[in-house]
């Protein structure tokens, strides 16, 4: 397992800034011109990459469920995800788009034959989404392709992480990101966990982030707090838009302002090392006390504690050395309201 990994020339892992990606899903809504856009809004938000899915109806969900009676029955969703198919031709197109754009193309595959489009075309890295977290064959297809994975877990115990781990190491790829996720949409802030996620750094040592579905910035903000390397959030062009993925998604400025407080935070957090900061340096001589003389005192005069002051600004003895001048014989003249300093006082 690698701590750092490359999704092309972008390193991502602790000390780097947090990649974020904008999940477009199927917001696109079947049109071209409304995929694009949603690149271009990703752009101007600050996303670093955005995701698109690329499925078939038929490779991801049987026609026919049980109904409650045990009837099996025409599965309602089957026309949804046929509707909103991201067509095989479009792959090429929109990921020349994001590369004039300047933004990175991602899509999530959800069969082999997506898996091996994406890999022709040279996406940089592979997402999996949950539901493919016990999907042994295709985990273990997509780890062959040699590109960095990044692995979705939503609804899962730490053991089906680990295993997936171990199917993608075991074809000798060690460029490994978790995104911790709740697989509801959207989840309720009890349902996310987000210290889950800083459970998955402990255990595997590789680059965590989060796949949020909540509303707002809260969560990913929280994550970024905890350690997370990638945010991943859906974004639209209109939360009121027909389709699954519009109503829990971000819009655009929310998108933006998120990614803003994203690095503000980032900033804020520094490297962790108790300090002053460059700009404090001057505070610790406005802030802070030293010893001053509260009466003139004569030349050979004794020092005594009524005759001194603790007070701003440090341009003296500091105040841990008050007991070792109270006793003490003054050298020179010394003024009221003036600094006591090692050298006014005979040794």
């Amino acid at each position: 397992m690698r701590s750092v990994i490359n999704i092309g020339d972008r390193a991502v892992g602790t000390g780097y800034p947090a990649y974020v990606i904008a999940e477009i899903g199927s917001n696109h809504d079947s049109d071209l011109g409304r995929a694009k856009e949603l690149i271009g809004a990703a752009k101007y938000a600050g996303a670093d990459a955005v995701k698109f899915q690329s499925f078939t109806a038929e490779g991801l969900l049987n026609p026919l469920r049980p109904d409650d009676h045990g009837n099996w029955v025409p599965h309602p969703a089957y026309p949804v995800l046929e509707r909103l198919t991201l067509p095989e031709d479009w792959h090429r197109t929109l990921m020349a788009h994001c590369a004039s754009t300047g933004i990175t193309f991602l899509s999530a595959p959800f069969e082999s034959k997506r898996a091996e489009l994406l890999n022709e075309i040279g996406v940089e890295a592979f997402k999996l989404a949950s539901g493919e977290l016990t999907n042994e064959p295709f985990i273990e297809e997509v780890a062959t392709f040699g590109k960095p994975v990044i692995l979705s877990t939503g609804a899962a115990y730490m053991e089906e992480v680990r295993r997936a781990v171990e199917l993608v190491t075991g074809k000798k790829n060690h460029q490994i990101a978790l995104l911790h996720c709740a697989s509801l949409y959207p989840p309720s802030y009890e349902d996310v966990n987000i210290r889950a996620m800083a459970a998955l750094a402990r255990e595997f040592a590789c680059p965590v982030g989060i796949s949020d579905h909540t509303p707002g910035s809260t969560v990913a903000l929280g994550a970024i707090a905890l350690g997370a390397s990638i945010i991943e959030k859906h974004i639209t062009i209109d939360r009121g838009l027909n389709g699954p993925d519009h109503p829990y998604a971000m819009e655009v400025e929310e998108f933006r302002r998120m990614v803003s407080e994203v690095r503000n935070l980032e900033k804020a957090l520094g490297d962790g090392i108790k300090r002053p900061s460059p700009n404090e340096t001057a505070e610790r001589t406005g802030a802070r006390r030293s010893i001053y003389a509260k009466v003139d005192m004569a030349k050979g005069e004794v020092v005594t504690s009524d005759k001194l002051k603790l007070v701003r600004h440090v341009c003296g003895l500091e105040p841990k050395e008050l007991g070792r001048v109270i006793g003490k014989t003054a050298a020179r003249d010394l003024r009221k309201d003036m600094p006591v300093r090692s050298e006014d006082l005979c040794r």
